[in-house]
């Protein structure tokens, strides 16, 4: 389970945001690994297991170099199943510049969690409950471009860009056009 480290908190702000948001009996796990998140295939399970990407910031540690470092575009993707009431999530993987090796996010921050789980809810209840929320504003949902990292983004070594779900792979992707 040592795998699943970055679940925990997310896992217990998930029914803080429910209870928020007044939805109730839905349960929160992390993604089983045999689940394709390749873009296509989310799309092609979507009429059972609608889908969503959400970029927010987080950190890595590599754990067989142990080179840390920030990411300002970390892919979570989501999808659910009304019938079970689960909401399955998963964290995508970057490579390590030193060792490039595949690691998993080490960590997300509180308040970046907070924004994720608060869009979450909003896409469940548009999504399963045909409530639209009209304060909300999608451009919201996108990274600060004041608060990016200076750092250009490792699109070679980020597995969401390979997968066609990295929103700032595909922007980059759309420039070199």
């Amino acid at each position: 389970m040592t795998q699943y480290k970055w679940f925990i908190p997310i896992e217990s702000m998930f029914y803080e945001a429910l209870y928020y948001y007044y939805i109730h009996n839905w349960g929160i796990e992390p993604m089983p690994s045999n689940v394709n998140t390749h873009k296509e295939a989310l799309i092609r399970n979507g009429k059972n297991w609608p889908f969503r990407t959400h970029n927010t910031k987080a950190r890595y540690t590599c754990h067989n170099c142990k080179k840390s470092w920030k990411s300002s575009h970390t892919t979570m993707i989501w999808r659910a199943h009304r019938e079970t009431s689960i909401v399955q999530i998963r964290v995508e993987k970057q490579g390590c510049q030193r060792c490039n090796r595949k690691c998993q996010v080490s960590s997300i921050d509180e308040e970046e969690l907070e924004i994720a789980l608060d869009w979450m809810c909003i896409w469940i209840l548009d999504i399963f409950y045909g409530v639209k929320n009209e304060d909300t504003n999608e451009d919201r949902d996108k990274p600060d471009e004041t608060d990016e990292s200076k750092a250009p983004h490792d699109s070679v070594r980020c597995e969401a860009g390979t997968k066609g779900t990295c929103r700032k792979c595909n922007e980059l992707k759309k420039k070199h056009r």
